[in-house]
Order: C-alpha cells, then sequence, then structure tokens
C-alpha cells in the first residue's frame, strides 16, 4: 500500500476532542509534538453526537470555531486518522472524512489544512448553535 508523501507544512484544523482545553486528554496523546498556529474558523455546522461533535461543511453556514496546528510527521497525521476511525481517502460507511480546505486564523490569513468532516446523516443531533463544541 502507497502511503501519502508528507509535505512539508502540513496544517489540521480540530474543532472538538482534540482542541488543548478540552479535558479527554486527546490533545496531549495525538497533538503534543504539533506547532499551535492559532484559533481558527471555518463555514459549517456543528453538532453534538456524543461526547465529541460532527463538522458538516457548509459555504452559506455560521462559523465554527477551532484551531489550527502545523503537524510534525506523517506518522502523526495517521495517528490522527486512526483516532477518528476514518481512513484516507474515506469510506462511505465511516463517521468522518478527511479533506483539506481553507480555514481562516484569528489573524485574518486564510491556509489549507486538514479537516475531519462528518459524513453520517445530523437527524436527531443536536446542533450546537454557538460553533464551539468547549462553549456551547
Amino acid at each position: 500500500m502507497l502511503r501519502p508523501i508528507f509535505m512539508q507544512t502540513e496544517y489540521i484544523f480540530v474543532y472538538g476532542t482534540l482542541r488543548r482545553a478540552c479535558t479527554t486528554g486527546a490533545h496531549q496523546t495525538y497533538l503534543a509534538n504539533a506547532e499551535f498556529v492559532g484559533s481558527a474558523n471555518v463555514r459549517g455546522s456543528l453538532y453534538r453526537v456524543s461526547y465529541y461533535p460532527a463538522l458538516v461543511l457548509d459555504d452559506s453556514a455560521d462559523w465554527v470555531l477551532g484551531e489550527v496546528y502545523r503537524l510534525s510527521s506523517n506518522e502523526q497525521l495517521q495517528r490522527l486518522d486512526a483516532y477518528e476511525e476514518c481512513t484516507y481517502p474515506s469510506q462511505p460507511d465511516q463517521e468522518y472524512q478527511r479533506k483539506q480546505i481553507t480555514v481562516i486564523t484569528n489573524k485574518g490569513t486564510s491556509l489549507m489544512a486538514w479537516i475531519y468532516s462528518y459524513q453520517h446523516p445530523i437527524a436527531g443531533l443536536e446542533k450546537i448553535s454557538s460553533g464551539d463544541f468547549l462553549n456551547p
């Protein structure tokens, strides 16, 4: 199986349990060696699935708050895929798909970052209207 080539600078946008202030411990486990770039936003809607959120990307929706990190290696990205139970490219039965989108940092700059977007139906899920999983 061919592994994707890790580019010099790969970014990831996280909006839920991988954020620094989340108490699940996922940040310390999966992003400990990643460099914090800053807070950022994407257009979409956020839903509560369980102890974790689901982001549905939508250019006409509100803003969802998250954080951007510069990843340290391809292995780190692969560990994140395992945490999200997602292959790249994703399969239709997986809860999330990893894709690259443009995110807007808190400094107003845009950059391409990986993101895990939800690909299951949202019927019955509670919408997090604040767009911030940690401050609903």
